[in-house]
């Protein structure tokens, strides 16, 4: 066995800022790196958990609002309260709201997307495990009638449930579609989370009309509630939610969240906790601005503190305990190579920010192996950036995903990181469709740019789109109309479609096809952005605020990559991960540019780590890259070192033993 100095040498830093932050719990996994201190927080868990076993017992829904410095762990306490407490309840995350005036609809979306998660343990979602805990299926000498007679499921639960039911007919209707009918479970969900979906795929549910409206999202979100006190309660998680709404102040509009609160307690919607958790500088400067009805109905105020120094070292040893775990002989103190010394000096006052903790652990680890304290913040990023946007690309499988009000969203967000000035928000003369737009002044293109995104698959919907666009153009809403749309765009004989072709003739107004990719980049640069305006963006040993990550993002040339900003004309194709011409090699999955994306990220990590095993080095780019054969990352390896980018110190030993580290450029 190796000593420890030699396996620091070969390893990653275990203290990688990218293991810093946690966000939608159903998406990413707590890992092993915090998970069993159990001390850090425990306090908080208990009182949540006491409030929970409140609804449990008399199914009253209730209310805690969350609160704590940026950094304190809030997103990965809400997580260790899913993976702790999910026997008790069912959970569900939901991030901000675009605008103020769709948070029944978000909160539909999510609460849906949740259930359809599978818990620890469990071989079923949390969907299908709630529908069978209700009373309703509790009868199972009738069960297989029942299952197997759409009428006589929906007269069951009609009369199991005879008031107060939002829509009861549908609803039940897609109940038993999600229990019968394999084929139809994820069409059914679509329905439930608010897809405006065609008539085609109605009448295969064998439903009438689609949750298209704030107050019909309140009502199924309601449903969800009022027939579920024979089953675990539903934690709703409001998490994250500086991307919201501004106030003309600039305040963040935490109204909508708390209102959401309200109407389940006015409305005696029972079996919900909800949870709303706030950095603690939003707390006190956006709380002024909620009525004290909204307050009133908070149950219970948590507060996430500072950590001690021993929970520090416990978080340290946790981390290291893997290299020590290889090491021979065994290191003489659990959190070697560090030392408590330095951790008393940083935190005289005893009591140190979870995140700051981290971050030293992570700056004497650089210390220890000799690397210097300037990093290249911008090869850091990229790293951070890989990294973000292969989750995304892992989890997000169809444009569809999000709704249209959260794509819009996305794609401002972007445009405004690129120096992109947004005129106008709104500019669609309809009430249903003006979120979905906004003007701007495109590089290159003369006048005023309209951008449309819509992705509601309902053609009737589609029609009165065309229609408000058709308004927009007389009522010179901008000089060009650009719609974004991947959904189909109907038949020939369709009026929405006519009215399409008259209008997008590609000459003033155009239409572009949007590619999932896009959506990987425009969601992986909201989440970083969402970080970076409450502070919780790290990026090595920096904590960089949203203009120093847009930035970053221009440094970088990272947009470059996205074909949605090259159909629009605002950014160039990337020469970032083309650095040469790269040949396609037989039974790759992934196109060539991912090869070459792979070689940008060897040498990346390379520059961040200073030297690292080869073996560990590859490893660490076939996670990032899945798909990318080891073959191809070795003969990656082999090119970096043939141009003298990097070079193997030990070109004589094993391969699992040599090490790699950068060659200076003069």
């Amino acid at each position: 066995m190796a000593t420890l100095d030699e396996i620091i040498k070969r390893g990653v830093n275990p203290f990688d800022s990218v293991t810093f932050t946690t966000g939608n719990f159903w998406q990413q996994e707590v890992g092993g790196a915090t998970s069993t201190v159990n001390s850090i927080h425990t306090d908080a868990i208990v009182q949540i958990d006491s409030v929970l076993d409140l609804v449990v017992t008399d199914n009253y829904t209730r209310s805690v609002l969350l609160e704590g410095d940026s950094g304190c762990g809030k997103s990965y306490l809400l997580a260790r309260l899913k993976k702790t407490l999910n026997s008790k309840a069912f959970f569900a995350y939901i991030d901000s709201c675009p605008t103020s005036d769709s948070i029944w609809r978000h909160t539909l979306r999510h609460l849906v997307d949740s259930l359809m998660q599978r818990p620890e343990g469990e071989e079923e979602s949390q969907l299908l495990l709630w529908l069978k805990g209700l009373s309703a299926f509790r009868h199972g000498g009738v069960m297989k009638t029942l299952l197997g007679e759409r009428r006589l499921f929906i007269s069951n639960f009609r009369s199991t449930y005879p008031t107060g039911i939002y829509q009861p007919k549908d609803f039940f209707g897609v109940l038993y579609e999600l229990t019968k009918n394999p084929d139809l479970f994820f069409l059914a969900c679509d329905w439930l989370r608010g897809e405006n979906l065609d008539q085609e795929d109605l009448q295969l549910l064998g439903v009438h009309s689609v949750i298209d409206r704030e107050e019909a999202a309140k009502g199924i979100v309601g449903n969800f509630g009022r027939i579920a006190d024979a089953t675990k309660p539903i934690v709703l998680c409001f998490d994250q939610l500086d991307n919201g709404s501004r106030l003309p102040d600039g305040t963040l509009d935490l109204s909508p969240y708390f209102q959401v609160n309200t109407t389940l307690h006015n409305n005696h919607i029972k079996n919900f906790l909800v949870v709303i958790s706030v950095v603690s500088d939003i707390w006190r400067n956006s709380q002024k601005n909620l009525p004290q009805s909204d307050l009133s109905r908070l149950n219970k105020y948590v507060t996430l503190k500072d950590i001690t120094l021993e929970q520090v070292k416990a978080l340290w040893a946790l981390r290291l305990s893997p290299l020590h775990c290889q090491a021979k002989p065994k290191p003489s103190s659990p959190i070697e190579p560090l030392n408590e010394r330095a951790l008393q000096q940083r935190f005289p006052g005893g009591k140190a920010n979870l995140r700051n903790a981290l971050m030293l652990g992570r700056e004497l680890f650089l210390s220890y192996r000799g690397e210097p304290e300037k990093e290249d913040t911008l090869v850091t990023f990229q790293l951070l950036w890989v990294k973000k946007f292969q989750e995304n690309k892992a989890k997000i499988d169809r444009i569809r995903k999000f709704s249209s009000l959260d794509l819009i969203a996305m794609l401002k967000q972007a445009l405004q990181a690129l120096g992109i000035q947004i005129i106008k928000d709104k500019i669609l003369p309809s009430k249903t469709y003006s979120n979905y737009s906004f003007s701007c002044q495109l590089p290159g293109r003369r006048g005023t740019i309209g951008i449309f995104w819509n992705e509601e698959p309902n053609m009737s919907s589609f029609y009165f789109t065309m229609k408000a666009c058709q308004r927009a153009i007389h009522q010179n809403c901008c000089d060009s109309l650009i719609l974004i749309r991947g959904e189909r765009l109907g038949s020939p004989k369709n009026k929405g479609y006519k009215l399409f072709e008259e209008i997008f003739d590609g000459i003033n107004h155009h239409h572009i096809i949007p590619q999932l990719d896009s959506v990987h980049y425009l969601r992986t640069y909201q989440t970083l952005a969402r970080d970076a305006r409450v502070g919780d963006l790290v990026v090595g040993s920096e904590t960089p605020n949203l203009q120093e990550l847009e930035a970053l993002m221009r440094q970088g040339n990272i947009f470059d990559g996205c074909p949605l900003l090259q159909d629009l004309g605002i950014v160039e194709p990337s020469n970032r991960g083309a650095r040469e011409n790269v040949s396609p090699q037989p039974g790759i999955v992934e196109p060539p540019l991912a090869e070459a994306e792979v070689k940008d990220f060897l040498l990346d990590l390379v520059k961040t780590q200073k030297f690292i095993a080869v073996k560990i080095l590859m490893e660490n780019c076939t996670q990032q890259f899945p798909k990318i054969p080891t073959s191809v990352v070795k003969q990656r390896i082999d090119e970096l070192c043939q141009t003298k980018l990097i070079s193997i110190i030990n070109p004589q030993a094993t391969w699992e033993e040599q090490l790699v580290c950068l060659v200076p450029q003069s």
